[in-house]
C-alpha cells in the first residue's frame, strides 16, 4: 500500500516548507493594505489542515471554501465543523490511502492558491518597478534640465533618483523570489499530481477488492 510512507511525508514537508516562504515573500512585497484579500490567512490554512487531518466533509470543505473566496469565512464557522468532527470521532476511520489521497488534493489547492496569490503580487510589483524606473529617468532628465542654473536642485534630484533606484532594486529582489517559488510551486505540484494518480489507482483496487469480498462473504 502507497499511503503516506517516507516519501510522500518528505514532499509533504517541502510543499509546508515552500507554502510558508511564499507567504513571507508575497507579505514583504507589498503593503499591508494591498496585501488585505480574503480571507484572513490564518483561517483559509485551518480550513486546508482540517480538510487534510479528514475532520471536513468534501462538500462541508467545499461550502466554507467558497465562504473564504468570498471573504465571508468566520473563524465560527469552523469551530462548529471541528466540534462536529470531534463527536464524530466514533465513526469508522477513512483508510490509510484514503487519508494519504486527501493530504495530497489538501496541498495541491494549497499550491495553485499560493500560484494565483504569487502572480497577482508579482504582477502588482512589475508595475510599480515600471512606475519607479519612469519616475527615476524624469528625475535624471530634469536635473540635467537645472544643473546649469541650480547646482543644489540638481544634487537634490540626483539623491531622490538614487532613493528611487535603490527601492527599484528591493522590489526587484522580491520579484525574483516569487519567480523562483512560482517554478518551484509548479515542480511539486507535478509531484503531487503523479502521487495523486498513484493513489487514486491504489485506491480503486482497494475498493474493488471490498466488493470482491463482500460478494465472497455473501455466498
Amino acid at each position: 500500500m502507497l499511503g503516506c510512507g517516507s516519501g510522500l511525508n518528505d514532499l509533504f514537508h517541502l510543499v509546508d516548507r515552500l507554502l510558508e516562504d511564499n507567504r513571507a515573500h508575497r507579505g514583504g512585497a507589498l503593503p499591508p493594505v494591498a496585501l488585505s484579500r480574503p480571507p484572513r490567512p490564518g483561517l483559509r490554512e485551518q480550513l486546508y489542515d482540517m480538510y487534510g487531518r479528514g475532520e471536513l466533509s468534501a462538500a462541508a470543505f467545499a461550502a466554507l471554501k467558497s465562504l473564504a473566496e468570498r471573504g465571508a469565512l468566520r473563524a465560527a464557522d469552523l469551530a462548529v465543523h471541528g466540534a462536529r468532527a470531534q463527536r464524530g470521532r466514533s465513526r469508522p476511520e477513512s483508510s490509510e490511502t484514503a487519508a494519504a489521497l486527501r493530504k495530497v488534493q489538501t496541498r495541491l489547492m494549497q499550491l495553485e492558491d499560493a500560484g494565483d496569490d504569487s502572480s497577482q503580487t508579482l504582477a502588482d510589483l512589475e508595475a510599480r518597478m515600471a512606475g519607479l524606473m519612469e519616475r527615476t529617468a524624469d528625475k535624471e532628465q530634469t536635473a540635467r534640465e537645472v544643473v546649469a542654473t541650480d547646482e543644489e536642485a540638481a544634487r537634490r534630484l540626483l539623491i531622490e533618483k538614487a532613493e528611487l533606484q535603490a527601492s527599484r532594486e528591493r522590489l526587484a529582489e522580491q520579484a525574483q523570489a516569487l519567480r523562483d517559488d512560482l517554478a518551484r510551486l509548479g515542480d511539486l505540484r507535478a509531484q503531487l499530481e503523479v502521487k495523486a494518480s498513484e493513489l487514486e489507482a491504489v485506491e480503486a483496487r482497494e475498493q474493488l477488492a471490498a466488493v470482491v469480498d463482500r460478494e465472497v462473504s455473501s455466498q
